[in-house]
């Protein structure tokens, strides 16, 4: 990975926020990541309770907790995107062996605004320029938004992962097609 990298509890970018979860944003997590449409092309099925979305986030707060923030294989580190108030969405970041790997996911009503691109090239570019060497993401080759969304970030389309991801959504395995930003 290069440097090591200590992620800040809160990002502003424009229009957004990125921010680090909270319990409270249990009801916001829930209403997107129980959404069969926001989830399809997720590597987990929609959350069947409210106890599910807050065990993610207890989760979520315990790498923050144990990691102060700081990136390490294997443990991502998840934003909230805070849009209007609002936790609209998720963002996470972990360090792998050939880069840094960014998941996201975005509630419906939200779709659609340029949110994801930003959230994405912003926290993208702070990594750039705190000393990563890499940024990379996978995405379904079916999934044209998710697609879009990473060429609005400036990620160029390195390839084809063949039969690389199980989507349990989908009830298959698949091929995705790799992205990434270099330094």
């Amino acid at each position: 990975m290069g440097a090591v990298i200590r992620l800040p509890a809160s990002l502003p970018l424009s229009g957004l926020i990125l921010r680090r979860p909270q319990l409270e944003d249990a009801h916001a997590l829930f209403s997107w990541a129980s959404d069969p449409e926001v989830t399809s092309y997720l590597s987990f099925p929609p959350h069947q309770s409210l106890e599910e979305s807050l065990a993610v986030l207890r989760r979520w707060a315990r790498s923050w907790a144990e990691l102060e923030g700081r990136l390490a294989p294997c443990r991502p580190l998840a934003y909230l995107i805070e849009v209007e108030g609002r936790a609209a969405g998720s963002l996470s970041v972990q360090a792998e062996r050939y880069g840094l790997e960014l998941g996201y996911a975005l509630a419906r009503p939200y779709w659609g605004r340029g949110i994801m691109p930003r959230a994405v090239r912003g926290l993208t570019e702070w990594l750039l320029e705190k000393g990563a060497h890499r940024v990379y993401a996978t995405a379904h080759v079916e999934n044209a938004a998710s697609h879009r969304v990473l060429e609005k970030a400036g990620f160029l389309r390195e390839g084809r992962i063949r039969n690389y991801f199980y989507f349990p959504n989908l009830g298959e395995r698949a091929d995705g097609y790799l992205y990434a930003r270099v330094r």
